[in-house]
This record gives structure tokens, C-alpha cells and sequence, in this order.
């Protein structure tokens, strides 16, 4: 079977499981033995609290595969795959909507499918990080609601409209104002002025970068974590800065403004200077924003270890983001050819390639291998260079062996469960990039 006969299969046999066809949410856990939700009280291992919606569904984790039902739609002119996703879309809308106009989604909340209610969890706030959501899905079927919830998230996010200050979290409080969650917020904003023509849009999406520019180092230009809480995270640089970069990246590209590619193209370039290195060839899992100096934290967590970990499977959502950083130094090294860039982009596929599960027999989650066949794939078209395609096919081949079972692709070797959280939609959108040689229509989803 081809790819992309596996990925046919895969989103057959998922929605196939939908619990109530009233209610076509496409469910998060799945045992790929049975097609049915695992019994018992299954906790996904990636993931803290609730967020992998045991019981449930979680269309937050499900954007991936979301725009992958609607590229293999796109490239095979079967229509039943966009259908069901817009089905799922339209069935998100009309049951987790909040009188505010939110989308009660993210970390923080679910649709339990069985007893036919949101679940919140842990405060039940609204907070979106580390997935720009495919906004051109969601406008094509809901515009209103779009527009609204977009601008409402804007609002309860800035705690300081005037600086750009924001919170992760949307209870109007100062707190902590992580990049990949700053990233979102800019990113939506823009991407809704690119629609709407809407400045005031523009001028808060500019804020909300500057933020978090304004707080880099000015001897060093690396922009911390998270600035305002005195943490960890607001004393170092990660590669979350360059999925940061690529949602400012993206939103410059919407809003045609070249403040964002500016803000992206600085901050990522003080992290690759900073963080390599050279004797290990490997970049720093965290550098000081003062000294531009390796910290090396003492024991594993939510943080990046001593390098940053393309394969990493500590817990989810994490602070170490290679693959987007990666992704980055492809796109700033497209347009002028940045030597500083160029020759990121080519160490970071070198490194994946030798830390990858293969090589090392380490397992994987889906969507460490999809991020890594989507960069090799994309790297070897951009820069011409069939090694690096090569790469890709290996790595691709690899996932294939360990993760599809049963007409399905499981989160992780040996589970026997596919996980909306452990990313396969990621997986189904690299393999398709590297099938076709061209990259799917992402709905404003990004790599």
C-alpha cells in the first residue's frame, strides 16, 4: 500500500468510530484492536491532567487531522473525508460554544461523547498553545463565529491592551505569557485582519509580538521564554522561539507587514548563534537569555533537557520545539538565501536523522516522526537535494513499520491505541508532502 492508501485507510477507520452519528465528534482515544475507546480508565502517557479527553473528543488536538481529511479530499476527489471533518467542525460549533463566543476547547477543556457534555478541568480556562488552529476550515463554515471568537480571545488574553501584555490563560490577569502561546494569539489576529481589513486587529497582533520581543536580552537578543513570572522559563531561551518565529512568520505573511518577519528573523537567529554546540554538534535544550550560556537543568520535566529533542516523550505540551525552529530556518533562508539559516536548516536535519528512533532505538511518538518527515521532505525540495528526500523516505518507511497496525496508524510503538495528542495527524500531512512533492492545502494550519 501506498501512503497514501494508509492515510484513506486511517481516517476511515476513524471516523468510522464515531459514537453518535447525531453528533459526529470524532473520538481521541481509540484501541486500534477493536475500534472501539479502550476499556477501562485509560490515561494517555504524553499528556498531563485531562488533556488527552478520556471518553471524549478534542478538536483542538484533532486540527492536523483535520486538514489532512481535507487534502486527501483534495488529491483523491473522494469528497466523504471533507465531509466528515466539516460534519465534526459544524458539530464542534453548535456544542461547545460558549455564551461568550469562545470555543471551549484546548488545555483546558473537552466534549465527552459518551455523556454528551463539555468537560473543563483544572480552572476550565481557554488556552490554545502549541497549534495555530486551520482558521480558513472555520471561517468557511462559521465566518460570524470565527471572526468572534478570534477577536474575543484577543480581548481576554491581553491583560495590558496598551503594551501587548497577555496571559496563556484568559482570566484578563497577568501570568504566564509563553511564546508559543503569544505566537497564537499574534498569529489569529493577523490572519483575521488579512480577512477582515480590520488595523485595530493588525495593531494588537503587533503588540502581542512586541511583548515578547520587547523583553530579549539586549546584549544577547535572546527573547526568554516567558517573561513575567520569575520562573525558569523567564530566565531562558528555547527553540519555542522558533515555533514563535514561524507564527510570526505567517502572520507577516497575512497581514503583509514585515515588522513580524523582522521580530522572527532576530529571535531565532540569537538562539542559533547562542545555542550550538559545536563539539557535541547539537543545539542547547536551554540557553541564559543574560549570558547566552548553556543551562543544563538538573532533572527532566516539562523543560528541555541538556540538547533540544526532535524525539522528545516527556510530557506534553513541552517547552522544546526543533522541528517548528527547524521549519523556521527553512523559510528565512527561502527568500534572500541567510547563510545563518541555510546552514541551521541543514544541522537540524543531520540531527534528526542521527537521533531518530532508528538510529538510537528510542521509541516515538507520530507526531515527532510527521514533523521530521515534513521538514526532511520540504528541506530536500527547497534546497534541492535528494539526500535529504532520501532522509525523509527512510524515516517515513520507519514510522510506517512501527506505528500503522490494523489499518491504522497508533500513537506510539506498541500501544495498540491511536491518541488524537500523540499527533498522527502531523504524520499523515508529512507523508503526504513527501508522496506528492507538494505540500497540502494546510487551512492556515502550520508546520
Amino acid at each position: 500500500m501506498t501512503y497514501m492508501q494508509k492515510i484513506e485507510s486511517h481516517l476511515e477507520r476513524l471516523t468510522a468510530a464515531v459514537a453518535d452519528p447525531e453528533r459526529p465528534m470524532w473520538p481521541s482515544v481509540l484501541d486500534l484492536r477493536t475500534g472501539r475507546h479502550p476499556d477501562g480508565g485509560h490515561v494517555p502517557e504524553r499528556v498531563y491532567r485531562l488533556i488527552g479527553a478520556p471518553r471524549g473528543s478534542t478538536l483542538y488536538w484533532d486540527q492536523p487531522s483535520v486538514v489532512a481529511a481535507h487534502a486527501l479530499s483534495a488529491l483523491t476527489g473522494d469528497p466523504r473525508h471533507a465531509r466528515s471533518a466539516d460534519a465534526y467542525v459544524r458539530s464542534f460549533l453548535e456544542l461547545c460554544l460558549a455564551p461568550t463566543g469562545m470555543f471551549r476547547w484546548g488545555n483546558h477543556a473537552y466534549y465527552d461523547v459518551f455523556d454528551h457534555t463539555v468537560i473543563e478541568f483544572h480552572g476550565g480556562h481557554h488556552e490554545l498553545r502549541p497549534i495555530t488552529p486551520a482558521w480558513e476550515i472555520f471561517w468557511r463554515l462559521a465566518p460570524e463565529k470565527t471572526a468572534e471568537y478570534i477577536r474575543t480571545m484577543g480581548r481576554r488574553h491581553t491583560y495590558d491592551p496598551a503594551t501587548g501584555g497577555f496571559n496563556r490563560h484568559d482570566d484578563g490577569c497577568r501570568g504566564h505569557a509563553f511564546l508559543e502561546a503569544g505566537g497564537i494569539l499574534a498569529e489569529s489576529l493577523a490572519w483575521l485582519y488579512g480577512r477582515t481589513g480590520d488595523g485595530d486587529l493588525l495593531e494588537q497582533a503587533l503588540r502581542i509580538a512586541g511583548y515578547s520581543y520587547g523583553h530579549r536580552d539586549p546584549s544577547t537578543g535572546l527573547v526568554p521564554n516567558e517573561p513575567d513570572m520569575g520562573r525558569w522559563d523567564s530566565k531562558v531561551a528555547t527553540t519555542e522561539v522558533g515555533l514563535w518565529a514561524q507564527c510570526l512568520l505567517r502572520a507577516g505573511r497575512y497581514a503583509s507587514e514585515d515588522g513580524f518577519t523582522r521580530m522572527a528573523r532576530d529571535a531565532a537567529g540569537a538562539y542559533l548563534e547562542h545555542a550550538y554546540d559545536g563539539a557535541a554538534e547539537r543545539y542547547f535544550g536551554q540557553v541564559e537569555a543574560k549570558s547566552g550560556r548553556a543551562a543544563v537543568p538538573a532533572e527532566a520535566g516539562y523543560w528541555p533537557r541538556e540538547y533540544a529533542d526532535a524525539w522528545n516523550t516527556d510530557q506534553w505540551p513541552t517547552h522544546d520545539y526543533p522541528m517548528p525552529l527547524a521549519e523556521a530556518c527553512l523559510s528565512l533562508c527561502a527568500p534572500a538565501g541567510e547563510q545563518l539559516f541555510a546552514d541551521a536548516a541543514r544541522r537540524w536535519a543531520r540531527i534528526a536523522v542521527e537521533t531518530s528512533p532508528g538510529r538510537t532505538g528510542r521509541r516515538a511518538y507520530a507526531e515527532s516522526y510527521g514533523r521530521c518527515i515534513h521538514f526532511l521532505a520540504r528541506a530536500g525540495l527547497q534546497l534541492e537535494d535528494r539526500q535529504l528526500l532520501a532522509a525523509s523516505s527512510a524515516l517515513a518507511d520507519e514510522a510506517v513499520e512501527c506505528l500503522y497496525e490494523d489499518g491504522m496508524f497508533q500513537g506510539y510503538p506498541g500501544s495498540h491505541l491511536y491518541e488524537s495528542v500523540d499527533g498522527v495527524g502531523c504524520l499523515l500531512l508529512g507523508l503526504m508532502l513527501l508522496e506528492t512533492r507538494r505540500e497540502p492545502d494546510l487551512q492556515g494550519f502550520g508546520f
